[in-house]
Order: structure tokens, then C-alpha cells, then sequence
């Protein structure tokens, strides 16, 4: 089951800067909602498995974003300090 511990305001921050495709935007209204997977499929006249795909899909976006916004740019700007004071140091 996809379980959000995001507040509101996160989730619209979330939405806003990953690209869903509808139906997965869809998706994550009916969680905030509280629906289960079978409701979900119902309602978008598909199965339960293309729900669980859909809901793996959404979470590897989320993860992935949130592994460059707190690995990946903090290691880039670790990087880019040393970098200068090996420079300064150095030339």
C-alpha cells in the first residue's frame, strides 16, 4: 500500500515538480483519500495489478527526487568547496 506521510502543502510541492502522468496524479488523490487499490481500479476501469504499477512508478519518481534534493546536491556542493580550496590552496 502507497502511505504518505507528506503534509498537504508537501504533496502539491511534490506534484508540482515531478512530471505524473493523469492517472497517477489521480492515484494520489484517491491515497490522500484514503481509498484502497481496489477502489482505485474500479473507478479508473482497470486492474488491481495496473494500480500496484502505477503506485511502484509513483514512489521510484518521489525517491528518486528525494535522493538528488538530500544525497545528490549536497554531495555536489561538498565537491565544489573542495574543489576551490584546493585550488587556493594549490594555485
Amino acid at each position: 500500500m502507497l502511505k504518505f506521510e507528506f503534509t498537504n502543502k508537501e504533496i502539491e510541492e511534490i506534484k508540482s515538480r515531478i512530471h505524473f502522468t493523469p492517472i497517477q496524479e489521480r492515484i494520489i488523490d484517491y491515497r490522500l483519500n484514503e481509498e484502497t487499490v481496489v477502489k482505485m481500479a474500479m473507478k479508473e476501469h482497470c486492474s488491481e495489478s495496473t494500480i500496484n504499477r502505477e503506485i511502484k512508478k509513483i514512489k521510484k519518481k518521489i525517491m528518486k527526487v528525494i535522493w538528488i534534493i538530500f544525497f545528490f546536491i549536497p554531495l555536489l556542493y561538498l565537491f565544489l568547496n573542495l574543489c576551490t580550496c584546493i585550488q587556493i590552496i594549490f594555485f
